[in-house]
């Protein structure tokens, strides 16, 4: 007799071994709530996961008998598509294959949600329900980004905003783990006696200088200096897809040993302080109460400061790339207080009284839970009218003028019009 169809599958085509552990966390949630979750991995180039790499082989038939599958893409939406769900969910990254694949799965009569991995990254492809960190994430879209994809956002049935899990303070102990700080320190040749510095670079950093930069202060102040890599660059470790056109990781480049992508949030965890510039990873940094300093960057400066400034109550938000090497050997920070950390995450995140997995869990049951899938949101008015009053002035700022001008008075009309609405 044939297994019943999942209540939820999660697709997923653009992963990695950063942060797909926080899914795996997702679906232990989801089963503990009583549905039944089934995982589809895409594995292979250019950035899905790498059997051996990313998961040790042993663990893939322990993995399988829970629901858990690393398939190639071309299997992953094969089954995604045909195969029967209550719910299907993917990611909102910008791939040409998701369209297709929310589309066919709709047409088999399973509903559809696509769930963002950053605040200020969506990419929608016409899923039924879209699960977002914050109502910022549609003012990144439509006011800033401005993606042609964002004309399908008025045919969502439903927006969530769940508060993101790729936020929370998850380890990967699925495929690593240490029992200490020390532990980390050993395999990571660090001198446990000193303080961690977490440099997460990005391709800019690579090729201006702002690497050696960040090597030298860390080595001037004494600190240990652990390098995180971005996303891109383990793909290109993994699969061989140069992502920058360099030939080599940065690691390589400049002659530091890389923390392993599984190892990433043990990094989180064990760090003193994270140093990034343009990097979203400051947002994620209150989850984890770890002090961020942030060096703003020549490219999509107004944008990145915007969104540095939404956690400037547990960052250091430095005016040049000069003043690194002063802070960290003269008064590096160590940490902010309880209060400071809470301010910065109810900055990115609505509901702070339960997790994002908690937040998730209730969304999809609300779906689920629907008999029929109700009319489309239908405006693009309403839609705006989410993040009218959360969207300040530094991130109104960050557009470029024309597209400020355009949103103020867009503001301005819809909180007039929302003045001139009878009472209920």
């Amino acid at each position: 007799m044939p297994s019943p169809p999942p209540d939820v599958r999660i697709a997923w085509l653009t992963v990695h071994g950063g942060v797909f552990h926080k899914l795996i966390r997702l679906q232990e949630r989801l089963r503990e709530a009583g549905l039944s979750c089934e995982l589809l991995f895409a594995e292979g180039p250019p950035r899905g996961l790498k059997a051996g790499v990313d998961i040790p082989e042993r663990l893939l038939p322990e993995l399988a008998a829970q629901g858990l599958h690393l398939l190639p893409r071309a299997e992953v939406l094969r089954r995604a598509a045909t195969s029967p769900a209550r719910l299907l969910i993917t990611d909102a990254h910008h791939d040409p294959d998701l369209p297709a694949l929310i589309a066919q799965a709709r047409a088999g009569g399973t509903k559809t949600a696509q769930m963002a991995t950053l605040l200020g990254d969506f990419s929608c492809h016409g899923a039924d329900h879209l699960l977002m960190q914050h109502p910022l994430t549609l003012f990144f879209e439509l006011e800033y980004h401005h993606t042609r994809e964002s004309k399908l956002l008025p045919r969502a049935r439903r927006i969530f905003f769940t508060g993101n899990i790729f936020f929370e303070p998850t380890l990967n102990e699925l495929t690593t783990g240490f029992g200490s700080r020390d532990d980390f320190c050993a395999k990571y040749g660090f001198d446990p006696a000193r303080p961690i510095c977490l440099w997460m670079p990005n391709c800019l950093d690579v090729t201006d200088g702002a690497y050696e930069a960040v090597m030298r202060a860390a080595r001037e102040a004494g600190m240990n200096l652990a390098v995180k890599l971005h996303p891109w660059e383990y793909a290109f470790k993994k699969h061989g897809v140069d992502p920058w056109g360099l030939g080599r990781t940065s690691d390589a480049i400049w002659g530091v040993r890389a923390v392993d992508e599984p190892d990433s949030s043990w990094s989180f965890l064990y760090c003193d302080l994270a140093v990034m510039r343009g990097s979203a990873t400051i947002l994620e940094m209150p989850f984890w109460e770890k002090p961020a300093v942030y060096m703003p960057t020549p490219r999509f400066t107004r944008l990145t400061a915007a969104q540095a400034g939404l956690a400037a109550r547990s960052s250091v938000l430095l005016d040049s790339l000069d003043q690194l090497g002063p802070l960290l050997r003269d008064d590096p920070p160590r940490g902010f207080s309880p209060a400071d950390y809470a301010a910065a995450r109810a900055g990115v995140r609505l509901d702070c009284t339960r997790d994002a997995y908690a937040q998730t869990v209730s969304a999809v049951r609300e779906i689920l839970g629907q008999q029929e899938p109700g009319p489309p949101i239908g405006s693009m008015w309403k839609i705006k009218t989410l993040y009218d009053e959360l969207a300040g002035e530094a991130l109104a700022h960050s557009l470029r003028p024309s597209r400020y001008l355009r949103f103020v008075a867009g503001r301005a009309l819809r909180r007039a019009a929302k003045a001139l609405r009878p009472a209920p």
